[in-house]
């Protein structure tokens, strides 16, 4: 690691520490040449699957788009940073473990659905309501009546 200092690539580690999130390792060092001590943060990089799309294009996965369909399906609600954070990464891990090259857009939105489905029925019918593409109120009120069947008593 070069010395941010006077440049030597040589440094010796320290001190090495998990990051509270525990995706990043932090690490002290001492330059080997000057003393300098610095910090270094390690972190794996992912490489994820090609998406898919409907009409047959192929683009790089985002996961940012995920975040925005979700913020805007908790719209007003509480706790919404945690509950979409814990969506976004069930789905991640579950693309990442399924569909190592390429992943249909389809699959990802039916992760989503059913995480949604299961925990957060209002959440649910607005995700619903644009990944179905519900065009008129019978729609919506037919995956109402659906999800009403499907919630625990």
């Amino acid at each position: 690691m070069k010395c941010p200092k006077c440049g030597h690539l040589y440094s010796k580690v320290t001190d090495t520490r998990v990051t509270a999130e525990g995706i990043a390792i932090r690490r002290r060092r001492v330059c080997l040449k000057c003393d300098h001590r610095f910090f270094t943060n390690e972190i794996v990089c992912i490489e994820y699957p090609m998406v898919i799309k409907r009409d047959g294009r192929k683009e790089e996965f985002d996961g940012e788009k995920i975040k925005t369909g979700l913020m805007k399906a908790f719209k007003k609600q509480n706790g919404i940073k945690e509950k979409v954070n814990d969506i976004v990464n069930g789905v991640l891990a579950e693309i990442i473990s399924k569909y190592p090259e390429k992943v249909p857009s389809e699959k990802i939105g039916d992760m989503i659905m059913n995480r949604l489905r299961a925990s957060e029925p209002v959440a649910y019918l607005r995700f619903a309501s644009v990944y179905k593409n519900f065009e008129t109120a019978k729609d919506f009120a037919l995956e109402f009546e659906q999800l009403l069947l499907d919630l625990p008593k």
